[in-house]
């Protein structure tokens, strides 16, 4: 449980600091997809990891990782 509390403490930290920067003008709002993707592939790489075996939780990592890439781009061609 205390590594979600951790990810959960630093992914918040993270976004009000990047939604500061954003508010401010100096950082792109891309940043702002970049951080929440990245949290949630990141919270559900743990929660895999701990459920299934090593290989399964590699294959779901490594899909969650290019499925984030495809939205970013996406988000990206749009602006």
């Amino acid at each position: 449980m205390t590594p979600y509390l951790f990810l959960l403490t630093i992914a918040l930290l993270t976004y009000a600091g990047v939604y500061i920067l954003i508010r401010k003008g100096h950082v792109a709002t891309i940043v702002q997809w970049i951080v929440l993707l990245g949290t949630s592939t990141a919270f559900l790489a743990m929660l895999v990891s701990q459920t299934v075996s090593f290989w399964y939780a590699l294959l779901v990592i490594l899909g969650l990782s290019f499925a984030t890439a495809v939205l970013l781009t996406k988000q990206q061609a749009s602006d």
